[in-house]
């Protein structure tokens, strides 16, 4: 279907971005391509559809040479592609406009246009969301509504650049479900992803490094080589990392991708130390939560939000949706009146809190009133016990709570990074040194030096540097909450576990922490407590032993468990006694099971 022919190219004539790639897929294959950030992965997708042409080699789709402007619309009429940051891809107003978008530019007659949406939004779970305004969207909704996009286009290739890094677990679940029945269907899927669970699914892995393939084979060829991994910046899938830390406890289990493999060795070799009846154990190192006596910073007291701003619209809008319309199968209600409805809780000094839950529940309209860029429909939200409807608790609420988007590097703008990071203090009405002195001070709290990056251009510097120069540019500001909105999405395993220790250090420091994730275990491992939303709604609150314990509630809508406590619940399921009431790591995990399988009690 496609074949790269010794290609290479540059953005600026001088630094290669890909050298000599030579690649065929197979008509109907399902290829994953991985790589750390900056390996030229996207680079490569968009040679695929013609979106870029390549300085030298070649690339034919199908037979037709992309290099051949006669060509380009044949080219991507058969190839479809879905971008990593939707916003860089929605072009009308309304969803139904925008999937159609694409077919209409195919020549697709009216009659068969809206069939096309429908089924489209069926395949990613957003029927009913016809005439939603798209920038109304969450960022998750806005990326199911490119991935329909680009599916109502019935490409008989589709690229999926990081399509899934916005998704909540339930939504990344889905996506998969979708492409595998499109390629049993005889679709070529070209997956690129850092999250490896997905590659073990693919029919064949591509590594890239530095522009050139470095690794290509079977998933479990490639994904059980971890040292070739951790050198390219990535890691193995879960079951491969709990094998491999068995391994060098002592107990011989060989590496596989897939979790039930693992699952299997596992059993076999505890043999006849698995005894049901110690299931319900619970090690005695099992400590209590300890409730936290701090006061608390931030405050909701019984909020309510809609985006509706009348109560004649609301009121309207209820009567309207009064029978219900077919629920969204991916967790939202695309009818609903209330973005947030009776939110309760606190964020207390010095905590890290972590929020999760499905697309659409609420988690960004929850934080966006953590500094008061929106405000309540009903209820209050307190900073330091004032509300922040006064106008005054409101203006100081800007410089005590920190905000970072999703991809904070988009908040860049100033001509050098020095600058982008002055902004805010400039803006607070301080001396030209004092200015000086916490732009200083917070590049080194970001790990960037100011001799080497205060001069340069933002736009200039690496995707990860941009991320830590955003996050300066916050930290200037001296705030004494940070509030981070999905800050490791789309970076590769080394970058995040960078990013996330980064956190961790300033939370260390002192600095309270509100962390919105669908990273169960990033959650799980790095935050005191744990809020979970739904609909709108607090189905959760406590620590993350309390919250992750079970995963009954959490799959009911849409969530999934941290990947210790998945196999843990599967490794129960297959017999063997681990304790239920237990947070594990990679680590405890293994111990566990290599103290089972001693004779001992995990």
């Amino acid at each position: 279907m496609i074949s790269c022919k010794d290609i290479s190219f540059s953005y600026d004539g001088k630094v290669p971005t890909l050298s000599n790639v030579t690649l065929d897929i197979a008509d109907g294959e399902f290829l994953c391509i991985l790589g750390g950030n900056g390996s030229g992965k996207s680079t490569l997708a968009k040679h695929l559809n013609a979106l870029l042409v390549p300085d030298s080699g070649s690339v034919e789709v199908d037979g037709l040479n992309t290099s051949d402007p006669q060509l380009v619309y044949d080219v991507r009429s058969r190839v479809g592609m879905v971008f990593q940051n939707p916003d860089d891809q929605l072009v009308a107003t309304l969803v139904e406009n925008d999937i159609a978008f694409g077919p209409e530019n195919l020549g697709v007659p009216t009659s068969e246009l809206s069939q096309r949406v429908a089924d489209a939004l069926a395949s990613v779970g957003l029927m009913g969301f016809e005439q939603h305004e798209t920038h109304a969207l969450s960022g998750g909704q806005k990326q199911r509504v490119a991935i329909a996009g680009a599916l109502a286009m019935h490409p008989e290739v589709l690229i999926l650049d990081e399509a899934s890094s916005m998704l909540d677990p339930r939504g990344r679940h889905g996506l998969l479900k979708v492409c595998q029945e499109l390629n049993h269907a005889g679709m070529t899927i070209v997956m690129i992803t850092h999250f490896m669970e997905e590659a073990a699914l693919a029919d064949r892995v591509v590594l890239l490094d530095r522009g050139r393939i470095a690794l290509e084979g079977t998933p479990e060829e490639i994904l059980t080589r971890a040292d070739e991994l951790h050198s390219l910046n990535l890691e193995e899938p879960f079951a491969c990392q709990l094998a491999l830390e068995l391994k060098r406890r002592g107990l011989d289990i060989t590496p596989h991708v897939d979790e039930e493999s693992v699952v299997t060795e596992i059993r076999a070799a505890m043999g006849r130390h698995i005894e049901t009846s110690l299931c319900d154990k619970t090690a005695a190192s099992d400590e209590a939560p300890q409730s936290s006596d701090t006061a608390p910073l931030i405050q909701f007291e019984h909020v309510y939000y809609s985006y509706e701003k009348s109560t004649r619209e609301r009121a309207r809008r209820r009567k309207k949706n009064a029978p219900a319309t077919q629920a969204a199968e991916w967790g939202n209600d695309p009818n609903a009146v209330w973005a947030l409805r009776d939110i309760s809780f606190d964020v207390h000094e010095g905590e890290m809190l972590g929020i999760a839950g499905h697309t659409g529940s609420g988690k960004s309209t929850i934080i966006q009133h953590m500094n008061g860029l929106v405000h309540p429909t009903q209820g209050r939200v307190l900073l330091q016990g004032a509300s922040m409807a006064d106008k005054h608790v409101n203006e100081t609420a800007k410089t005590t709570v920190g905000m970072v988007f999703q991809y904070p590097e988009h908040q860049l703008f100033a001509n050098t990074v020095f600058e982008d990071v002055a902004f805010g203090p400039q803006n607070l009405g301080l001396s030209a040194n004092e200015v000086t002195e916490r732009v200083l001070e917070a590049l080194r709290l970001v790990g960037l030096d100011a001799d080497e990056v205060a001069q340069k251009s933002p736009f200039e510097l690496s995707g990860g540097q941009q991320r830590r120069c955003a996050f300066a540019g916050v930290l200037a500001m001296r705030p004494r909450v940070l509030v981070l909105d999905e800050p490791v999405a789309g970076l590769d395993p080394a970058a995040r576990t960078e990013f996330l220790q980064l956190i961790d250090d300033l939370h260390a420091r002192g600095l309270t922490i509100v962390m919105v994730s669908h990273s169960m275990e990033d959650i799980a491992t790095h935050c005191d407590r744990v809020l979970i939303m739904n609909k709108g709604s607090i189905v959760s609150l406590g620590t993350p032993r309390e919250v992750f314990a079970s995963d009954r509630d959490l799959k009911s809508i849409g969530l999934g468990l941290p990947a210790p406590q998945h196999m843990a619940r599967l490794l129960r399921d297959a017999g063997i006694p681990l304790p239920h009431r237990r947070l594990y790591s990679t680590k405890t995990l293994a111990k566990s099971i290599v103290a089972l399988a001693a004779g001992g009690v995990a």
